[in-house]
């Protein structure tokens, strides 16, 4: 089978779930024989001459990057041209002319962030087979997660004028885009000089790296100077026409395949036809290799740890930070650990370096996971929007450790609450320090809960090989549908 898939980014030059998914499916794909190729949109440089296409390969993956892509997102911030997203000839035009040189039986949509949804029309029009997999709500919303201006979730569906006040922050050029090349760039020529001679000059490194980086950035924001924000008065029906095609398209792809039933149910009450949408239970290669840690006895100290959850406000930073300001009044400070991996929510970090018993370890990778949890006891999912699935709540329970989380989006489907987790249904600060207590004040509760999570590992933690199976079954039907 020739597959071709559709996204954006690739790691490390991007992290998280969705493009860890992403580049494992497509590895397994070619594992087992297909020929695969990846279409994407991903640096930005400056002193940009126009996009161009820059081939390469991850392994047998042909990768196909679209270099200064003309499609500029500012994720969460949203966007200032929402009719690109709809329809871009450029990227129209080199999309269409991969399609038929590489002649794919099925194209697979991982998303359609920084490419325009178009490209679900040009697919079929060339006679392949399509297939996207929902892991967020972009089609429905510029801003990722569902949230309005108001920060409440958006269940609204004229969204124009709602749209505008929530996409207010978004940027206006490419800078963030070029900013993220620029910290790729550091961070490879950094493993390249690790791997001649190891880190003795990390000291002389460093310091050039970051003078480099900001004279680029000044030389950029002299030649790309951000053009004045668009009036509400002309974004508010572009908006509105994003979220209506959107919907219209969607309907048409042959195959949907929803992370967990809330987030089809979130896009079916949105106009989305659910006649060809399913449900999988996604995974990630590595998940079903994390070794369960077994605890035969209460903790002296119970280990918390959260992973990726105090990356952004909606991933749970300012939930997180309202636990530990109400464990520290009830004078519960030093009476447990809290260690945060991933990136930090530049608005909290200054008040959490402030309390001793949190350990902020960075950034890390999946094949250091492993090692990382071996001392950890509860695992903290403090989400405020609707996730879609929530990789890390399952890595968590492979590894043996209970959760507490916020029960919402796909996130209910392995947190339950008696069998696997302890859920705060108020998905609050206060919640989850309640949560918190009661565990550091009864450890014995932690040893219960981890045997329950042990036991039920075969139903919560899918082999990998299973669910590329699953994929291909789903494509077969596309393609002739």
């Amino acid at each position: 089978m020739r597959i071709l898939h559709v996204g954006w980014g690739f790691w490390p030059f991007r992290k998280g779930g969705l493009i860890n998914y992403a580049q494992d499916l497509m590895a397994g794909q070619a594992e087992r024989g297909h020929d695969v190729a990846y279409f994407f949109t991903g640096r930005h440089y400056r002193g940009r001459s126009g996009p161009r296409i820059e081939r390469w390969r991850v392994g047998e993956v042909e990768m196909h990057e679209v270099i200064d892509g003309p499609i500029v997102s500012g994720l969460e911030l949203g966007t200032q041209f929402p009719e690109l997203e709809l329809n871009e000839p450029w990227l129209e035009s080199a999309f269409d002319e991969l399609v038929r040189t590489f002649r794919p039986d099925v194209v697979h949509f991982q998303e359609l962030l920084c490419v325009p949804s178009s490209l679900i029309d040009v697919a079929a029009e060339a006679g392949a087979g399509t297939v996207m997999t929902l892991q967020d709500y972009f089609p429905l919303c510029s801003t990722l997660r569902l949230f309005d201006a108001d920060g409440a979730f958006c269940t609204r569906l004229e969204v124009g004028e709602d749209c505008v006040a929530r996409n207010a922050q978004a940027p206006a050029n490419r800078r963030s885009f070029v900013e993220e090349t620029l910290w790729y760039a550091t961070w490879n020529w950094h493993r390249r000089l690790h791997d001649r001679i190891g880190p003795r000059l990390d000291w002389l490194y460093y310091p050039m790296a970051r003078r480099a980086r900001d004279l680029a950035l000044r030389r950029f924001d002299r030649e790309e100077p951000a053009p004045a924000r668009r009036p509400g008065s002309e974004l508010a029906p572009a908006f509105q026409r994003r979220r209506d095609v959107n919907v219209e398209r969607l309907g048409r792809v042959g195959r949907l395949v929803a992370q967990s039933p809330r987030l089809k149910e979130i896009y079916e009450a949105r106009g989305v036809s659910t006649e060809r949408m399913t449900t999988l239970r996604f995974t990630l290669a590595h998940i079903e290799d994390l070794r369960p840690r077994e605890l035969s006895s209460p903790p002296a100290l119970v280990v918390f740890a959260t992973l990726g959850g105090c990356a952004s406000a909606t991933k749970g930073s300012r939930v997180l930070v309202g636990a530990l300001r109400a464990l520290r009044e009830a004078g519960l400070g030093g009476d447990f650990r809290l260690r945060i991996f991933g990136g930090v929510d530049p608005a909290v970090r200054a008040e959490l370096e402030t309390y001793p018993e949190v350990q902020l370890h960075g950034e890390y990778g999946r094949e250091q996971l492993d090692t990382l949890l071996e001392d950890v006891d509860v695992g903290i999912m403090p989400s405020i929007w609707e996730e879609a699935y929530g990789y890390s709540g399952v890595e968590l329970l492979a590894k043996g450790i209970p959760l507490i989380a916020n029960p919402v989006g796909g996130i209910v489907e392995y947190a339950r609450e008696g069998e696997t987790a302890w859920l705060n249904s108020a998905r609050s600060g206060s919640g989850l320090a309640d949560l918190m207590a009661k565990l550091i004040g009864d450890p014995g509760q932690v040893v219960e809960m981890n045997a329950r999570v042990r036991e039920a590992r075969d139903r919560l933690v899918r082999p990998y090989a299973e669910h590329v199976e699953a994929i291909e079954e789903i494509y077969r039907e596309a393609s002739v549908s």
